[in-house]
């Protein structure tokens, strides 16, 4: 009976969740969307940090590596169409993003897979797998940022 009030309990916050979102200012929308990055970033650079070491820390990889997983799978939805530099907040999200919102996403499950695949790896502990993980983040990061996002 417990497993199924948290059951019930947890939809209705993912339901929640999706509802805020959808509802947030572009201003919000565009701050949650940049906090999800900097996640991303740091857990990717701690990770490429340990893999530097002679003796990588696995315990970090795979910290890094589900905290990556899960900004990746948030960042997802938070592209809404008025999120952009026309919103008049400060974004490096590119108009190519609502212009082409097939080639986007498909950029965004690339993304995201490689993150599951990277973090199904750390948690095995597989130092093989993390490193080709790793190489699969960076093509995909690099590939999104050519065409969705602005030169810094």
């Amino acid at each position: 009976m417990k497993k199924s009030t948290v059951a019930i309990a947890a939809a209705l916050l993912a339901t929640a969740a999706g509802t805020i979102a959808y509802a947030a200012t572009p201003a919000q929308t565009i701050a949650a969307r940049q906090a999800q990055f900097k996640l991303i970033g740091k857990s990717f650079k701690a990770i490429r940090d340990e893999l530097q070491k002679s003796e990588p820390g696995l315990a970090v990889i795979r910290t890094s590596a589900r905290d990556l997983n899960s900004a990746a799978r948030k960042v997802g939805v938070l592209f809404p169409k008025g999120s952009g530099a026309a919103s008049g907040v400060k974004t490096s999200a590119l108009p190519a993003i609502w212009e082409h919102p097939v080639e986007f996403k498909a950029s965004m499950v690339k993304f995201q897979s490689a993150a599951k695949a990277l973090d199904k790896a750390g948690a095995a502990k597989n130092l093989d797998a993390i490193k080709a993980s790793v190489g699969a983040i960076g093509a995909t990061c690099g590939g999104c940022h050519k065409e969705f996002r602005a030169k810094d």
